[in-house]
């Protein structure tokens, strides 16, 4: 029959399930996560060690009180395990029950159970359940380097002050203060034992730290030591003292993995063995791109910034690299990250693809960037091909566009050219190229010459190895075109060339023109005027300064050059400079000083008129009364500053006057409390100390105004000033009168006398009061409704004798029956959690048997898998031989089938195999097979001299078949 009580159970069950799952489902992504906790003693309980056991060298007897006036002894032998008086450490595990337990021997005050694990986990509680009475003094340790050094978490005593005299008690301030903690028994009778819990957690509640930070310095540990360092203090009990001994039913250690925050759950560090699910693995299963057993570390390629334990609301992961594709392993530099501003710290190691760099952003020495792909594309960066005879030694390519530093008559981005105008580049060459010899009028200008062999390029009608002359009857190189035909006039002139230069051709007498053409016209020359038949003069210029023609043919006038000037063409003109008798463009900066000269001389002379027309004006006499009237205004000014009663100097004094009233009026009792009034007149101190305050920052500021102001508006200044006048006056009436507030500050501290005398009459009220509360109200009847009891003595607050509710007089909680009182409830509530247990304990065994029934299920599932596996190889043994025998029986056949085949075989044998062959029946198995393959191989072994009668048969039939022929 289903218990009633088994549905609340497992409500009851899946009610504490649902925290652990719901954390165990947190997510991780917004800040630290923590794997769900579990007994670290389950599975490790071989690492747990106890100081002193009883009873494992011989047996101990240790004796207990036994009721009132009695005692009882028992045997403790350790030496075998699992026995009901054995009571080795490993009795503490939860799943032992209450019937086993760890005991010390007896009298041994110094004991401890020393608990050390395989790697660091993070602590969540410890619970230790007494089955002897509590220690009078313990403490509890722990280490993080595998028992190298001890840190102690806290001192736990039933007497702080006697147990441990120098260490302090309540809430540590910082993280390493060490605190002393009041052991409290639970039961009413000290010897029945009780419970200690400690959570280290709660140890920081009382510094101001985040939770993740309380568990980073907390909650790691690698070993756990509870050293206890005073047995229990017991009277006596009738003639015989009790033993003396350290005993606990169960102990946990509550804890998982130690993951910094960045794991939610653990996993085992190795290929498990057996039933793990009750077990807390210790392998963080790392998040937020961590790695390590802890997360300690940063994973692989997650190295841009240091690793960091996550915070309640950061989670803190470790950032990617950026190595643009180029990398697959970085590591962290903390200088780099220094100098980023604490931006990013990723060094990328092995750059590959022909990068280089803290992200592999750049290119190598002679590696340039590649704009056609991405940055992170392999082929980011191309090698540069640099021309060695034409590129600079040493030199390096530019690492953006790939250009080569060439030398100085080479071009291209490969220095592989030579400049137009230079030829064959040579590496010897410092400058790469030599200059070309060809004459730039007569060379064409695109290619003046070749840039190997050095051959230059001639302009039609230009001839020479350097392009330097006309060919025959041609002139005008300067062209830059080529040469043009002279167009000499073949019957008026003596020669077809012209001069090369000019194209004038050779006239004959009386013929003139540049290809001779005309007939010569009479006309002074140049450098003369006039007709030329009444007689031509010279010109009076200065030829340097004048055209080519000197003059003007008719009037003799100079004809200056640009930048000349002056009759004769013998002065520079403005902007021009004269140096050797050349008159050539002044600097540039001449041109813009001309300008400003320019613009200048037109404001002088602007000024000029108009101070000529000032001079010629009437005075400006209507302007002086006003300057007199502003004069008086300043004097008047000044005249009240010299006597303003607002001063620095005064406003300190007022200052300093009220601090003095002050503390004149708090030295008057101070050990007395200020009345209502009192507090009043102070702040009336208060506002008259803050209106000083302010009056003397607005006076400081209209001062300030003023002085600024009194050079600008001077009408202004003087209201402001008026103003500030006033307002000093007002402050100091006000100040004047603080002798009455000090009137009211004594008058207050006489009624503060007076209510001090009242003390006295109250505290003789409040006796009264407590010798009335030894007597009423009497909490008998609430006690009784409470309790389920009949209590008859009353009971009061001031005194209340016995228990308030003894344990003897309540009314169980039974099936069928009613309870009443708190007490009884309570008791009921215990008897139904331990019917709750007996039911666990069932089920536990039944899913143990369940366990069994699998396991023969997986052993014979095993030795099937294993007979099927025999059985496979037999068969491919079988099949192979089969496979042997197929091959031996057809090469038997095809030797067969090539003797009967044979036309020099004897007939008569033939006819023998062949009749012995059909008498032949298949076998139907193997061994009739190699049976009957064995009388075959008889049989052709009986043919006598098989060869030679086959070479004689073939000797015959070549015989037969030469006859033929002959025959034929």
């Amino acid at each position: 029959m289903e218990s009633p009580h088994l549905p609340s159970l497992w409500s009851f069950l899946i009610f504490l399930a649902v925290p652990q799952i719901l954390a165990a489902q947190g997510t991780c992504s917004h800040g630290a996560c923590y794997p769900p906790v579990g007994d670290l003693l389950v599975g490790r309980i071989h690492h747990l060690k106890a100081s002193s056991t009883c009873g494992l060298i011989q047996a101990e007897t240790y004796c207990t009180p036994y009721g009132e006036w009695q005692m009882k002894c028992c045997r403790c032998d350790s030496r075998v395990p699992h026995t009901y008086n054995s009571h080795r450490v490993d009795n503490v595990l939860s799943s032992r029950g209450h019937l086993r337990w760890w005991q010390s021997q007896n009298n041994v005050n110094q004991v401890s159970l020393q608990l050390d694990l395989d790697r660091k986990f993070q602590l969540s509680s410890i619970l230790l359940d007494f089955r002897s009475p509590l220690p009078a003094g313990m403490l509890i340790e722990r280490s993080t380097d595998f028992g190298k050094t001890w840190r102690i978490y806290q001192y736990l005593a039933s007497d702080c002050a006697a147990s441990f005299p120098r260490i302090p008690r309540g809430s540590p301030e910082r993280w390493h203060d060490l605190r002393c903690q009041e052991l409290r028994t639970q039961h009413r009778h000290p010897q029945h034992g009780g419970k200690v819990e400690f959570n280290p957690i709660a140890l920081g509640s009382s510094i101001t730290t985040s939770h993740s930070q309380s568990i980073n310095h907390l909650g790691e540990f690698t070993s756990l030591r509870i050293n206890f360092t005073e047995l229990p203090r017991l009277p006596h009990n009738g003639y015989r003292a009790s033993s003396s001994f350290y005993a606990v039913t169960e102990m946990k250690v509550q804890g998982s993995c130690f993951c910094h925050g960045h794991a939610d759950r653990c996993a085992p560090s190795s290929t498990p063995s057996g039933d793990t699910s009750t077990v807390a693995h210790g392998h963080c299963m790392c998040q937020h791109n961590t790695a390590g057993p802890h997360c300690n570390l940063c994973a692989a390629f997650y190295n841009d910034q240091p690793w960091r334990p996550a915070e309640d609301r950061s989670p803190n992961e470790c950032r990617k690299c950026d190595c643009n594709g180029h990398s697959e392993t970085c590591h962290f530099d903390p200088a780099v990250y220094q100098a980023s501003g604490g931006v990013s710290g990723g060094v990328c190691d092995n750059c590959q693809h022909h990068t280089e760099g803290r992200n592999c952003e750049r290119c190598k020495t002679n590696f340039f960037r590649n704009r056609r792909q991405d940055l992170a594309h392999p082929e980011a960066c191309l090698p540069c091909e640099c021309d060695p005879d034409g590129t600079v030694p040493g030199s390096i390519c530019d690492a953006l566009t790939g250009r080569c530093v060439c030398k100085e008559n080479v071009q291209g981005e490969r220095c592989h050219l030579c400049k137009p105008g230079f030829t064959q580049l040579t590496n010897s060459n410092p400058q790469g190229c030599r200059k070309c010899t060809c004459n730039l009028l007569g060379t064409r200008q695109d290619q003046p010459c070749d840039d190997e062999t050095g051959r230059c390029f001639c302009l039609p009608n230009v001839v020479g190895a350097s392009c330097d002359q006309c060919s025959a009857n041609h002139w005008k190189i300067a062209s830059g075109q080529g040469c043009q035909p002279c167009g000499c006039d073949p019957h008026n002139s003596l020669s077809p060339q012209c001069n090369q230069f000019t194209g004038q051709c050779r006239c004959k007498e009386g013929f003139a023109g540049l290809t001779c053409s005309s007939t010569q016209e009479q006309k002074c020359l140049d450098g003369f005027y006039g007709d030329s038949e009444a007689g031509c003069r010279a010109c009076d210029c200065n030829f340097e300064g004048t055209e080519e023609m000197g003059c003007d043919k008719a009037s003799g006038s100079c004809l200056c050059r640009p930048g000349f000037t002056g009759p004769r063409c013998d002065q520079c003109q403005r902007g021009y400079c004269s140096t050797s008798a050349h008159c050539e463009a002044c600097h540039p900066c001449f041109q813009a000083y001309d300008s400003d000269i320019r613009r200048l001389s037109l404001r002088c002379a602007s000024l000029r008129n108009s101070s000529s027309w000032l001079e010629q004006g009437p005075a400006s006499g209507s302007f002086s009364t006003r300057l007199q009237e502003a004069e008086g205004n300043v004097q008047q000014l000044q005249g009240m500053l010299g006597r303003s009663l607002v001063t620095d100097q005064s406003l300190a004094q007022i200052s300093s006057t009220l601090t003095a009233i002050r503390q004149q009026v708090q030295a008057t009792k101070p050990e007395l409390g200020f009345s209502e009034e009192t507090s009043r007149l102070f702040n009336s101190l208060d506002v008259l100390n803050r209106s000083l305050v302010l009056i003397n920052t607005q006076y400081q500021s209209k001062k300030t105004e003023f002085e600024v102001s009194r050079s600008t508006d001077l009408s202004g200044a003087f209201r402001t000033i008026s103003t500030a006048y006033q307002t000093s006056v007002n402050a100091s009436s006000r100040i004047t009168g603080t002798s009455g507030l000090l009137a009211q500050a004594r008058e207050g501290q006489r009624m503060t006398e007076q209510l001090e005398r009242g003390i006295a009459e109250h505290t003789l009220k409040l006796k009264k009061l407590r010798d009335d509360m030894a007597f009423s109200p009497n909490l008998t009847p609430t006690l009784n409704k409470m309790c389920s009891t009949v209590r008859v003595e009353p009971c009061t607050p001031g005194e209340c004798e016995g228990e308030l509710c003894p344990r003897g007089n309540g009314t169980a909680c039974r099936e069928g029956l009613t309870c009443r009182g708190i007490f009884s409830l309570s008791s009921g509530a215990v008897g139904t959690a331990e019917r709750a247990t007996r039911e666990l304990r069932s089920l536990n065994v039944h899913l143990q048997e369940t366990t069994q029934l699998i396991r023969a299920a997986e052993t014979a599932a095993n030795q099937i898998q294993s007979n099927t596996r025999r059985l496979g190889d037999q068969m491919s043994v079988t099949r192979t031989q089969i496979e042997g025998d197929v091959r031996r029986i057809q090469q038997f056949i095809k030797q067969v089938r090539s003797f009967l085949s044979d036309p020099d075989t004897n007939p008569a044998t033939i006819q023998e195999v062949s009749d012995y062959v059909l008498s032949l029946r298949l076998p139907v198995d193997t061994a009739a097979i190699l049976r009957k393959m064995a009388e075959i191989r008889s049989l052709a072994a009986k043919l006598q001299c098989p060869e030679s009668i086959l070479a004689q048969t073939a000797e015959n039939i070549a015989r037969a078949k030469r006859l033929h022929q002959e025959a034929e």
